[in-house]
C-alpha cells in the first residue's frame, strides 16, 4: 500500500473515532500479502478498543452483484477490559483480524456485508471459529463505511464480529439479517457487537 493511501486510511479512522492516538501493529511474518493493523485505545466517544486493518484493500476482489465495494478494510471492536496493551493478547486479536482480512485474497472471492465464514483452530481451547461481516453500526454516521484512498479507489470499511460454535449455530438458524439485528437491536436491547477471545457476559 502506498504511503499516501495509508495516510488516507489513518486520517479516515482518526476522524470517525475522534482520536489520533493509534499504534500501528505489523505482521511478524510477511506472507506476501502485507496487512498492518491500527490499534486505537478506548476513548470517551467509543469506550472500547478499535482495531482496523490497513492493506487488505490492496486486493481488488472480483466483481459480483449486490456488493458494496471491490476493496475492503476491516474493523474489530473489543471490550475495554481486554488488556490489548499486553503484546500477547494484542497479537491474538491481530492474528485473527489479519486472517479474516486475508480471506478474500487467499480464496480469490468477494466478501461483503452479511457474509460469514469459519475455520479450524490448531489450539483446541480457541473457541472463536468463525466471523460475521457487519456494518459498523455503533459509529454515528454511515459516512465511515467508505474511505476514498485515491482518485479511482474507494474502500468499504466493514466490521468483523468473532463467533464461537453457539453463535455460529444461531446465525445459521436465524439468517444474516436477523443476526445483524441481534448484534445491533433496534429496540435498545443489549448489543452484541464486541469481539472476544473468550465468550463472556460482555457479549
Amino acid at each position: 500500500m502506498k504511503k499516501r493511501e495509508m495516510e488516507k486510511i489513518t486520517n479516515h479512522f482518526d476522524k470517525y473515532f475522534e482520536q489520533s492516538d493509534c499504534v500501528v501493529l505489523h505482521p511478524i511474518v510477511d506472507n506476501g500479502f502485507h496487512v498492518d493493523v491500527l490499534l486505537y485505545k478506548p476513548n470517551e466517544k467509543y469506550p472500547f478498543w478499535k482495531l482496523v486493518t490497513m492493506g487488505a484493500s490492496d486486493y481488488k476482489m472480483p466483481p459480483v452483484s449486490n456488493t458494496i465495494s471491490q476493496r475492503n478494510e476491516y474493523i474489530m471492536f473489543v471490550h475495554a477490559d481486554e488488556k490489548l496493551d499486553n503484546q500477547e493478547i494484542a497479537n491474538w486479536y491481530f492474528n485473527k483480524l489479519v486472517m479474516i482480512a486475508s480471506f478474500a485474497h487467499d480464496n480469490k472471492c468477494n466478501i461483503t456485508y452479511g457474509h460469514s465464514f469459519e475455520w479450524q483452530n490448531d489450539d483446541p481451547d480457541d473457541e472463536m471459529i468463525a466471523a460475521f461481516i457487519e456494518f459498523p453500526q455503533i459509529v454515528e454516521t454511515v459516512d465511515m463505511l467508505r474511505c476514498k484512498t485515491s482518485l479511482l479507489k474507494t474502500v468499504a470499511c466493514f466490521q468483523v464480529v468473532l463467533l464461537n460454535k453457539d453463535d455460529l449455530a444461531k446465525l445459521m438458524e436465524i439468517g444474516p439479517q436477523a443476526f445483524s439485528e441481534y448484534l445491533y437491536p433496534e429496540d435498545n436491547g443489549k448489543q452484541h457487537f464486541l469481539s472476544e477471545r473468550h465468550r463472556s457476559d460482555n457479549f
